[in-house]
């Protein structure tokens, strides 16, 4: 009894496995055989070259489809941002042309509205989720802080009451110009006396050590001398100051 498991040999549709079907017709098997027997056409150089080109230009992009790239102009996103732009280069053109009829003010009032919303998005990042971006927005009040009340206030909400000791350490450092004012100043020393994170600790000592009047720098003293400061930061002052007395 044959095996099941390998194949009839013997049978006429096993004996041409180049058949693209089996059959059991054998004049199919015959049709098929001689038409396998057929000399196979070569395609000409020519066009074996055209596909091989037209594979590779395929595979690469357009000098335009790049130069868009490099633009950001792929999107729709990247040609709204450019349109903006062009209008907005053709607005500060014009406003500059036409100084002689008044149009000076126009463009004074344009710096002041792109000054009002760059101070609001300062204000909008200091009162972020995000420690990264509060960070970043004290780092650019820093700059607008000067007869600000308003963000003087808010870098002062985030020296004292920031989570990130980060952002309040950064803070401290942006107030350095408003040391002396009797708000910022009294309020700033206070910390110092209450703060346990060495972090504010120092960031307060240095603040002092620059910026500090001679009441500021004699109440730090006094501070490292009753040793309420860190151990580090009780030798830097009295190095700084030079001495270890009131």
């Amino acid at each position: 009894m044959p095996d099941p498991r390998k194949p009839d040999m013997n049978r006429p549709d096993r004996n041409n496995p180049a058949l693209p079907f089996t059959s059991s017709d054998p004049a199919e098997q015959q049709l098929w055989q001689a038409l396998g027997e057929l000399p196979r056409a070569e395609p000409p150089a020519g066009l074996r070259r055209s596909f091989y080109d037209k594979l590779e230009n395929a595979g690469s992009s357009h000098w335009s489809t790049r130069f868009r790239s490099w633009l950001g102009l792929r999107s729709n996103s990247g040609w709204v941002t450019a349109a903006a732009c062009l209008l907005i280069g053709f607005g500060v053109a014009e406003l500059a042309n036409d100084r002689d009829s008044g149009d000076a003010a126009r463009l004074a009032a344009l710096e002041n509205n792109i000054a009002v919303l760059n101070r609001q998005l300062v204000l909008d990042r200091l009162q972020n989720d995000q420690p990264g971006t509060r960070l970043l927005g004290v780092y650019d009040a820093g700059a607008l802080v000067q007869g600000d009340h308003q963000l003087t206030q808010a870098l002062l909400t985030r020296a004292t009451q920031d989570p990130s000791l980060s952002v309040r350490s950064a803070a401290i450092d942006a107030l350095g110009s408003q040391l002396h004012s009797e708000s910022v100043g009294g309020e700033l020393m206070s910390l110092l006396e209450s703060a346990e994170s060495p972090i504010v600790q120092l960031a307060l000592v240095d603040l002092v050590l620059r910026n500090g009047n001679q009441q500021q720098l004699s109440q730090l003293l006094r501070l490292a001398n009753e040793n309420r400061l860190y151990p580090d930061l009780i030798r830097h002052v009295q190095k700084s100051l030079g001495s270890e007395t009131v």
